[in-house]
């Protein structure tokens, strides 16, 4: 069997450093000035072949960068030294944090500059999480490198959870604050940016500040959805509610996308909890090949073979609406069958097609997991994910359908999940640095591909594809969590907001040294 390319390059360095560490234990790389051994935080560096190649590729696993260190800080202050240094040094380098690389394209890179393991912080003495129930509100104050399903298991001791969650609950805080943070329950309770208190954010300056809407919000309103460019993001105080424990799971199936995009909108502008879902999200099955993939632990056997039977009959994409309903053990589940039957008369799915389960919440909104843990055993969680997440607005989602899933994608049959669901524009605080179509409904529509057949090329191309047909067909769409290369393309990207963005780059990160793997300014040309 071929060893592929980048793993070639792995043990290339992983053997000129080892070697290198034996001669020269002590040498810094030349991109770093020689000045930081006389900090007290130099030995939280490190420059050994595991540390390096832990932070040299992404999930995305698609490219390949190795910065010059890693820094391993044991708390906030040590972060806010090695920033202040680079600020003031006469050789200074970037910086950028890192949280368990749940990036795709690289955007935590630090070519030739230090990236900071922000799980670090909770190996030491630094409280990850405290509830607050007291006062006008509960919350969590949440350190950033804390993974959302610790967030989940602290609130929950007290019977409380945060309003939203992302579809996987082992990203970062930070990580998900510095994008926006998009998940089934948005379309209520808006992104989990928009369900945050407050923030402590070191700037580029190297300078810790506690910010909130009403205390220095321009770098609140920067930090949130501003992709790790105004500062790192080391505590977040974020809103909770009260915390149920069962979830009534329901998958409907439409073989009709104006049936299924009308009943969507019509869940999300439900706004009783009483009267809808709590959740609503959605896929799109391109054939009958990938009914298979849909599975997970919610389908049996004889399920997937109906819904295979469907897809088979009808030749084109089917639809599945995912809703969920949250509900406590006493709670009488009677109830909850009459509140969802009479949701479901409302909905116009394919007769019989309608399948539910109950499940406890935690397992529900961990369910992500389970599939990490499947794949993971297969050897097919680690292969490359070439990702593309856009957002569509509501006039043009038909036009989207068409042109891609009955069109360019008509023959598709990787392994891909594709997800759809709409969000309402209202829950979003236009302040923050996240763009957004401007129509007051818009979609989520993620290609989750999977190269597990050599097809990453194939799988890339259908990406540039995709994005060739929104830019050719105008369908306005915006791309989250994106990836660009030159200044031309973000200031399109952000349109509006780009003289702010910009703006507030030049005051909280004037040398540019933060998270320079988004590409979007290079270090220096601020100054």
């Amino acid at each position: 069997m071929a060893i592929p390319k980048q793993s070639f390059i792995f043990l290339h360095f992983i053997m000129l450093t080892t070697l290198t560490s034996f001669v020269f234990p002590l040498l810094l790389p030349e991109s770093l000035p020689s000045e930081l051994q006389a900090l007290d935080i130099f030995t939280e560096l490190a420059t050994d072949p595991i540390s390096m190649s832990s932070v040299a590729t992404d999930f995305g696993n698609l490219s390949t960068s190795f910065p010059a260190a890693v820094f391993y800080p044991s708390s906030p202050k040590d972060i806010a030294k090695l920033i202040h240094f680079s600020y003031t040094s006469t050789k200074p380098f970037t910086v950028s944090p890192r949280g368990v690389g749940h990036s795709i394209n690289g955007q935590t890179f630090a070519p030739d500059g230090i990236i900071v393991n922000m799980l670090s912080l909770g190996h030491g003495h630094y409280d990850g999480c405290t509830i607050v129930t007291e006062g006008p509100f509960s919350y969590a104050d949440a350190s950033g490198e804390q993974h959302w399903i610790d967030v989940l298991n602290a609130t929950l001791k007290h019977g409380l959870m945060p309003r939203i969650f992302t579809d996987y609950l082992y990203a970062t805080v930070g990580g998900t604050l510095s994008n926006a943070g998009i998940g089934g329950q948005a379309f209520r309770q808006g992104p989990q940016i928009s369900n945050v208190y407050e923030l402590d954010v070191i700037t580029g300056t190297g300078e810790i500040v506690t910010c909130s809407r009403d205390r220095e919000p321009d770098l609140f309103y920067g930090a949130l959805g501003g992709l790790g460019q105004f500062g790192v993001i080391t505590r977040a105080r974020i809103a909770l509610e009260p915390a149920k424990k069962m979830a009534r799971w329901v998958r409907l199936i439409y073989t009709d996308v104006k049936l299924f995009t009308s009943d969507q909108e019509k869940l999300i502008s439900i706004e009783k909890t009483s009267s809808g879902f709590d959740y609503v999200e959605g896929q799109v099955i391109l054939s009958e090949a990938q009914v298979p993939g849909i599975k997970s632990s919610f389908f049996s056997d004889n399920d997937i073979e109906k819904i295979t039977r469907l897809a088979v009959q009808n030749q084109g994409p089917i639809y599945l609406l995912e809703g969920t309903t949250y509900y406590d053990d006493s709670t009488v589940v009677t109830i909850v069958d009459a509140n969802v039957k009479l949701l479901l008369e409302q909905l116009n799915y394919e007769s019989g097609f309608a399948f539910s389960r109950d499940v406890p919440l935690v397992d529900f909104l961990d369910r992500v997991h389970y599939e990490e843990t499947v794949l993971r055993s297969l050897g097919l969680w680690l292969v490359p994910h070439p990702w593309l997440n856009l957002f569509v607005p509501q006039s043009k989602i038909l036009d989207f359908d068409s042109r891609i899933f009955k069109g360019i994608l008509k023959e598709n049959k990787a392994a891909v999940l594709i997800l759809i669901y709409p969000l309402n524009r209202r829950k979003w605080d236009d302040n923050m640095s996240v763009a957004i179509p401007t129509e007051e409904v818009f979609y989520v529509v993620s290609f989750l591909w999977s190269a597990v057949a050599n097809d990453l090329d194939i799988l890339q191309n259908e990406n540039n594809q995709v994005l060739s047909i929104c830019e050719d067909y105008k369908l306005r769409c915006k791309e989250y969590l994106p990836h660009y290369t030159n200044p031309a393309d973000w200031q399109k990207h952000f349109g509006k907001k780009w003289s702010k963005f910009v703006a507030r780059k030049q005051k909280f990160d004037p040398k540019a040294l933060l998270s320079p793997g988004q590409q979007i300014f290079r270090q220096l040309q601020l100054s």
